[in-house]
């Protein structure tokens, strides 16, 4: 390891003497009571990281105490000072010797009741200088004559950063009593309460009998080739979920607000007997019955709590900090957010961190997907691209190995459906001889309205295929029963 920076230096001068002089004294009053009661480091962990410390020493040295503890080393004096050692016969500071640098520590340290406030502490002054260098950089940029809306979302990029880091450190931990306690209440409130969705419903009676609802916490992805009918059912399940009242965040990232209005409008007004395609809504080619469907249809669904955004081109970082700004401003009103919906999922821009390594960012956006799903306590419904191997096989219902660009996916994802349409492929092919082709459109007659729901992997309950109806040209998806 690297000689660490002499006490009292500071990377850059982003903040005053006063706040470097107190944020290292606070620092020392933490590191001292963890060599006096190396428990607290426990306690310490849950709220501060190394890189939180502004002093290059005390973050190396809070770094050899997560490390020790988990080689099953003593967190005691003789490691603080083999550490410090590596100074040599220099000063640390104010003239003292590795010996009166550890005797400071101690003689600073707080009492182990305190622990958890002194790391905070730590953590909320390492954030305000992470705040005043973001604002450092937008002056820099704006005397630069920077692009204001590169440099804004590079801002609104940093900031969610430290938001989303300040959430992640504020989760406590649970012990297994705990756990094992919120199991049984749960457990119990299903036995009194069968039939009950331990999530949100889909909207779709045979989707919730498999997967038990859209449950809060996980990440959920819906993946198909263009065509299958990803988008309609994403939408469909969104509209379902406002239906029944609870608020809905929709991240569209490839289609447009109005585009995506018209095929709610059409899902709204559907009769099977009697369809209005959304491309005809779009278009205004409708009969005056047609159009009071549709204006009937939008007055039923005007004050459903669904939010969209259609921004395009947004990072993961900004996508997560625009749902996190909508649940906060719900949470306000009383109300909790129910479902996001990322449509989709291969359109999310990636950070920097991966440039050009295209698996390791798509790994990086449903990551932070699941992330979210947890930090909000709601489900985060994914739609993804499948790879065009699909297209290769003569069956062409997709598998795993056909999610694109990442296993990570398969890794973070609590349930995978995959959506596939017989028809689609039907209505493009063209048979060798008129007896197949007799044979394909009487096919064709039969699933044109087939939409296979494949779950393909859920890690809370089984797999297998849903079947449902969908006019994809009306956005409609239903349950088979009942039709």
């Amino acid at each position: 390891m690297n000689a660490p920076a002499r006490i009292g230096t500071m990377p850059a001068p982003i903040v005053s003497d006063g706040h470097q002089r107190a944020a290292i004294e606070v620092e020392q009053a933490l590191l001292g009571a963890i060599l006096c009661h190396p428990e607290g480091l426990g306690f310490a962990e849950r709220h501060v990281m190394a890189d939180d410390f502004i002093e290059a020493t005390h973050r190396e040295l809070f770094a050899r105490f997560l490390q020790a503890r988990e080689q099953g080393r003593a967190i005691n004096h003789q490691l603080a000072r083999a550490f410090l050692a590596d100074f040599g016969e220099a000063p640390l500071v104010d003239g003292m010797n590795v010996n009166q640098y550890v005797a400071r520590l101690y003689a600073e340290a707080t009492g182990l009741l305190n622990v958890a406030d002194f790391a905070r502490t730590v953590r909320e002054m390492a954030d305000q200088r992470r705040l005043a260098a973001i604002s450092e950089q937008i002056a820099d940029d704006v005397r630069r004559g920077a692009d204001v809306r590169a440099a804004t979302l590079d801002a609104i990029d940093a900031l969610d950063a430290v938001a989303a880091q300040s959430d992640g450190a504020a989760v406590r931990q649970v012990s297994l009593r705990e756990a094992n306690q919120i199991s049984l209440e749960r457990m119990q409130f299903a036995i009194q309460n069968p039939g009950l969705l331990p999530g949100l419903s889909w909207g779709l009676k045979s989707l919730d009998e498999k997967t038990g609802g859209l449950k809060a916490g996980e990440l959920l992805v819906l993946a198909g080739r263009p065509g299958m009918g990803k988008t309609a059912l994403g939408v469909c399940i969104a509209r379902n979920v406002a239906r029944a009242g609870d608020p809905v965040f929709f991240s569209s990232l490839e289609m447009g607000a109005v585009s995506l209005s018209d095929r709610s409008l059409a899902d709204g007004a559907y009769q099977r007997c009697r369809p209005i395609p959304y491309y005809a809504i779009a278009n205004g080619a409708l009969s005056s019955q047609e159009a009071e469907r549709v204006i009937e249809a939008a007055r039923v669904q005007r004050d459903w709590p669904l939010k969209i955004d259609p921004a395009p081109g947004l990072t993961i970082s900004q996508i997560a900090g625009r749902a996190r700004r909508y649940s906060q401003a719900l949470a306000r009103q009383g109300k909790r957010l129910g479902l996001i919906v990322v449509d989709h999922l291969h359109i999310a821009k990636p950070s920097n961190r991966y440039a050009g390594a295209r698996v390791n960012e798509v790994g990086e956006i449903s990551a932070a997907l699941k992330a979210l799903a947890k930090e909000l306590d709601v489900p985060v419904l994914a739609l993804a691209q499948l790879s065009r191997k699909v297209e290769e096989r003569d069956d062409k219902r997709p598998n795993m190995a056909d999610l694109r660009d990442s296993g990570s996916i398969e890794q973070d994802a609590d349930a995978i459906i995959f959506v596939y349409r017989e028809a689609y492929y039907l209505e493009r092919e063209t048979a060798a001889t008129a007896e197949k082709e007799a044979a394909r459109i009487d096919r064709l007659i039969d699933v044109k309205h087939d939409l296979e729901t494949i779950i393909a992997k859920q890690r809370n309950g089984p797999t297998g295929t849903v079947k449902l109806f969908c006019d994809i040209g009306c956005n409609a998806v239903r349950d088979l029963e009942g039709l």
